[in-house]
């Protein structure tokens, strides 16, 4: 027997000793935010492919909180969680329904299904969701200077209202996306509490930096338009924007005497055959 015949047939024996699982398409559809007292749906999708459901369960990270056993009654079952509340009137074996999520709901959840007798095939997947503090405030955007020439650097900055997780920001200039200079977090009562008062669940502001040089593409008819974009997750969006102007140098000042049209070069001309007229009869005077 050759090595291909060889592996071919190894092949086979697996196939044979493992079988086809009737399980398949197991998945899960979790948002990956909510805020605090939302209520939140966690759905868990699976085909059994005509073999009967022996059980559905529900995990915040390694502990059970929901359970469905068709043939059980009630087939339904809940195991308590700091922060979670589960709407049995809503829950299905394809939906679990979370009232009133709490900060404590944030995690990795896990949907893990079985098939009944006689193949028992278990399947598992996961997702994690936030349960965020979304900021109140708009952000802030500051520009050392709003009237910039070619060759200068434009400086600013964006910053974050306090939320959690951090914000995020994103800088366009005339409507294109362009890059930060520099970023940084920092939680937001740092100052009034000292770092060691820093934990997990600390609102965080963030703090998006620009330096950018002005050229020839960074004006538009004289003006650019810079904004910053602060989100967090799909719950919060804002956008601050402000207007540059280009600096141009000044035009000269016009000539003190102006300009002379024919007329005046004519009386000019005029004047000066005069006073050459008079200075020599005088001379002949003389």
């Amino acid at each position: 027997m050759t090595a291909v015949a060889a592996r071919m047939a190894f092949h086979l024996v697996l196939v044979l000793l493992v079988g086809v699982e009737a399980l398949k398409d197991v998945s899960v559809t979790i948002p990956p935010a909510a805020r605090i007292m939302d209520t939140v749906t966690l759905q868990c999708k699976y085909d059994l492919e005509g073999e009967p459901l022996y059980t559905v369960k529900w995990y915040k990270g390694g502990k059970e909180f929901y359970r469905y056993i068709p043939k059980e009654l009630p087939n339904t079952q809940v195991f308590p969680l700091p922060g979670i509340d589960v709407d049995l009137s809503k829950s299905t074996p394809n939906e679990v329904v979370l009232r009133n999520v709490q900060p404590e709901v944030t995690g990795r959840y896990k949907c893990e299904v079985s098939s009944d007798a006689p193949n028992f095939y278990t399947h598992m997947v996961s997702g994690y969701m936030y349960v965020i503090d979304v900021p109140v405030d708009d952000p802030v955007l500051s520009i050392a200077k709003e009237l910039l020439e070619m060759g200068s650097t434009l400086k600013g900055n964006c910053t974050t209202p306090p939320s959690y997780p951090a914000g995020n920001v994103t800088w366009y200039l005339n409507g294109r996306k362009i890059n930060e200079s520099y970023l940084k977090r920092i939680p937001a009562d740092w100052e009034s509490a000292g770092s060691s008062h820093f934990n997990r669940r600390t609102p965080m502001i963030t703090t998006s930096g620009l330096e950018l040089e002005i050229d020839g593409k960074t004006f538009q008819g004289g003006k650019a338009r810079l904004s910053c974009v602060a989100t967090v997750f799909n719950l919060y969006r804002r956008e601050k924007e402000v207007v540059l102007e280009e600096e141009r140098p000044r035009p000269r000042p016009s000539s003190v005497l102006g300009t002379r049209d024919a007329a005046s070069d004519s009386y000019l001309l005029t004047a000066e055959l005069v006073t050459t007229a008079v200075l020599t009869m005088g001379s002949l005077i003389r």
